[in-house]
């Protein structure tokens, strides 16, 4: 698996970078020893960071969706992504004391399985103090790895910290947090066939999602993209609030307007 080279993205380095990696090196060093691990990991906060700056840094480094499924498929998808109708987004939602943003949404006009992929990022609401999950790990798993990419060949420390212990060292709710694709509409024409998404956990505690909607999904000046977010508590011990007297399970529909430009032949 290659690692990401990230050098020379920027030139200069653009303010809101600076400062957000400025933060992030004061929260590693007030991390344990042996959190503070270079490698990819270094690389998918970096993937955090970008996410956080919004529209410009899109324009700068080209394309956050066609670099991770190019991490996930191979480099042809991403020079394949990089050729397609991008549609630089930022839509936000907030659902309790989590945000919902779809950051990216390209159209994939090239090779195989053309249609719409982006990237969706769940963090913590302004002020919220919540440790966010995946659906699909344990309370017990090390916060913040990837492990369902073989580690991504990560290095995880045997005294990482659980999701768990994450949330009671900091006195916060831990939340399991979702967002699922339920379909687009295109000229009022639903598609819901071949829907795929993936959760990438992060070391900054935010959630990076991947989505895609292929098999059938006509190129198009604009598509209502439905989704489903979602977010509710879970104890220590791995228990999942979503029933009465204890039920803390938020939901609703969101639907986004996406919009690809057309790159110029």
């Amino acid at each position: 698996m290659n690692r990401i080279d990230w050098s020379g993205v920027y030139d200069p380095v653009p303010p809101a970078l600076a400062h957000r990696v400025r933060q992030t090196l004061i929260a590693l060093e007030d991390a344990p020893k042996g959190a503070r691990r270079p490698s990819l990991r270094a690389a998918l906060i970096a993937l955090a960071l970008l996410l956080a700056l919004g529209g410009v840094a899109y324009a700068i480094y080209q394309s956050l969706t066609a670099d991770l499924f190019g991490w996930s498929y191979g480099g042809r998808w991403k020079e394949e992504l990089l050729k397609g109708d991008f549609a630089p987004m930022g839509q936000s939602c907030r659902l309790g004391d989590v945000t919902y943003t779809v950051e990216e949404m390209v159209y994939k006009t090239e090779g195989v399985y053309q249609g719409l992929y982006g990237v969706v990022r769940i963090a913590p609401a302004e002020g919220a103090n919540v440790v966010l999950m995946p659906d699909d790990l344990s309370v017990n798993d090390p916060a913040g790895y990837l492990l369902h990419y073989a580690n991504a060949g990560q290095t995880i420390p045997g005294d990482s910290p659980s999701y768990a212990e994450v949330a009671a060292r900091r006195g916060a709710k831990l939340l399991v947090a979702r967002a699922a694709v339920h379909g687009v509409t295109v000229d009022g024409v639903a598609y819901g066939d071949c829907i795929g998404e993936s959760w990438l956990a992060q070391a900054d505690g935010t959630l990076l999602g991947t989505v895609e909607i292929a098999q059938g999904l006509p190129r198009a000046a604009c598509y209502e993209l439905n989704l489903w977010i979602s977010n509710w508590e879970t104890t220590k011990e791995g228990i999942w609030l979503r029933e009465e007297p204890e039920n803390t399970w938020l939901q609703r529909d969101w639907t986004v307007t996406v919009t690809p430009e057309a790159k110029e032949e």
